[in-house]
């Protein structure tokens, strides 16, 4: 800014230099003051805009950056409720002593000996854990 101010008073000095009529030169200063300043106005009105529009821009970004994180969170929560790891572990109470043991799954695997009683469960895995 102070570059532009510079070569502005350059320029009013040379006309200043050149022009010998005092009413001339007054009128001519006057004149070029008021495009200077139309000039500036027009500037700020454009820098606000500029500023305003970036301002926009920053909020929808962080609307939309929370928007994509609950989402993130949904997804993450849907896996878990959702997706079964072929190695997860579940728990089996025997029906003939009531003993609580873990078995791998295994859809193959159609019965499984309790460790305490040796008895045979029969396994029945249920459509939710048939896999193709």
């Amino acid at each position: 800014m102070s570059n532009l101010n510079s070569k502005f008073k350059k320029i009013l000095k040379d006309i200043e230099e050149n022009i010998e009529n005092k009413d001339d030169l007054e009128y001519i200063k006057i004149q070029i003051f008021n495009l200077y300043n139309l000039f500036f106005e027009e500037l700020n009105k454009i820098e606000e805009a500029t500023t305003e529009r970036i301002s926009t821009i920053v909020r929808t970004q962080a609307e939309l950056q929370k928007k994509v994180e609950n989402l993130e969170n949904k997804i993450k929560s849907m896996e878990k409720e959702l997706y079964i790891d072929e190695e997860d572990d579940f728990s089996i109470i025997c029906p003939y002593c009531n003993n609580e043991f873990i078995v791998d799954y295994d859809e193959l695997k159609n019965e499984v000996e309790c460790p305490k009683c040796n008895n045979i469960i029969e396994l029945e895995w249920g459509e939710e854990h048939n896999r193709m």
